[in-house]
């Protein structure tokens, strides 16, 4: 679907949803897809699409620099992970406005992004790159409690806590096992965690919503809560430091979304992206603030917005995830009933008899998730809890399902999360 004088973006990645605010913000859309995402409907929004694996940044530059030659493009955006460097890349090699390749890899590489922040005095968490035992040991001798986690990757795979001296042999054991041979070390931040999802209109950076979390002890989240019951002073101070560090990686258009603790010292930075959250955070934005985050920044790209201000809350949202006890699904119960309740914005299974549940190592391991509207934050958090836990993953016990597992068969893109330097090539 091509428009005459209508301005062409490029969109790596993304669902039907995305291609329809992109269009509805006045937009020709070039579409770089892979297979999964492949959908009928979403080929009819769209000028022109690209099937290609769009993990590999310099075939996408390249890709969209022949099509930029032909009929030139005005941007080059992802909302997803993956899409993140690659969109980078081409915005980077064709000179357009955005966020620039040398921005996404020191957000996406997390002993550079506390290196960087270290340098500009932002922020002093220690952080270290470590191989083995030795390493692990040295670093909480002069540090105390630790957390080691991979260079690259998300959702919280192959994070764990090194509480303090006696846990660094079995953490490095778990770690060897586990494949993670190259790690980051950093301070334990300890304290509840909230998210800040803001969006930045020309440099002017403008939280739309704090979301706070719940964690289990493998630090994969099960829970997010808007409004996050933050004071005035802890609002301030964290929006101080998000802001500093956005200035400071560079990132001056669209979503970000930015992880933090409030330790007793103040607010700390975990990590920070510039895209808009996962774990579906801005449907819970929607519900509660009335921000579309994708439509915004659809809108903003096409210079058909200018910088908001958030509203208040309107009531509260939650998002539940489900979990349940490795082993094979024998049933799903509870479902029907619990997507019926009015309180219920949406309820998605991740699985069905006959699939694996796993460990929870990280995001997708998890088994489905609830979005619940309430009166206020406490009643959704509650109501989200009580619907939640009236759906039962009945599984039986299988061998395979609770075997250790590596890096390599857990991630799709290994190579990303063990600590090696980014290619370029996604290979």
């Amino acid at each position: 679907m091509t428009h005459e004088n209508a301005p062409r973006i490029a969109v790596i990645g993304g669902q039907v949803a995305t291609l329809k605010k992109a269009r509805q913000a006045g937009f020709d859309i070039v579409w770089v897809y892979g297979p999964h995402e492949l959908d009928p409907a979403g080929l009819e929004l769209v000028a022109e699409a690209h099937l290609t694996d769009y993990r590999d940044p310099q075939a996408v530059a390249d890709l969209l620099a022949a099509v930029h030659r032909h009929r030139p493009l005005v941007r080059v955006v992802s909302i997803i992970e993956d899409g993140l460097e690659s969109a980078a890349a081409a915005t980077t090699a064709l000179g357009l406005p955005g966020t620039g390749l040398d921005t996404v890899r020191v957000l996406q590489d997390k002993l550079a992004f506390r290196t960087l922040l270290a340098e500009r005095g932002i922020e002093g968490v220690a952080a270290r790159l470590g191989h083995d035992e030795a390493d692990i040991r040295a670093f909480v001798a002069e540090f105390g409690p630790a957390v080691i986690k991979p260079r690259y990757g998300s959702g919280s795979l192959g994070v764990r806590l090194v509480p303090g001296p006696g846990a660094v042999t079995d953490v490095a054991a778990w770690a060897a096992e586990f494949g993670l041979h190259t790690f980051v070390m950093e301070q334990y931040l300890q304290g509840p965690e909230y998210s800040v999802e803001a969006f930045s209109f020309a440099g002017e950076h403008v939280v739309v919503a704090y979301t706070a979390k719940e964690k289990l002890d493998s630090f994969v989240e099960v829970g997010h809560v808007q409004p996050a019951a933050l004071d005035a002073d802890a609002t301030a101070r964290i929006e101080s430091l998000v802001a500093g560090m956005l200035d400071a990686v560079g990132v001056e258009d669209g979503p970000s979304h930015t992880e933090v603790i409030v330790t007793s010292d103040g607010p700390r930075l975990v990590e920070s992206h510039n895209r808009r959250g996962g774990d579906r955070i801005t449907d819970l934005t929607g519900e509660v603030y009335g921000t579309d985050i994708d439509a915004l920044a659809f809108l903003w790209y096409a210079g058909r917005t200018a910088p908001i201000t958030p509203g208040p809350a309107r009531g509260g949202g939650a998002i539940r995830f489900l979990t349940a006890e490795p082993g094979v699904v024998e049933s799903v119960t509870g479902a029907d009933e619990v997507r019926a309740d009015p309180r219920v914005v949406a309820l998605q299974l991740s699985v069905a008899p006959g699939d694996t549940v796993a460990p929870i190592a990280w995001s997708y391991d998890r088994s489905g998730l609830l979005i619940v509207r309430g009166e206020s934050a406490d009643d959704a958090r509650a109501r989200a809890h009580e619907l939640a836990a009236r759906i039962t993953v009945k599984t039986r016990p299988d061998a395979a399902s609770g075997a250790p597992r590596s890096i390599a068969a857990v991630a799709p893109r290994p190579e990303r999360l063990i600590g090696t330097t980014p290619s370029g090539t996604g290979s």
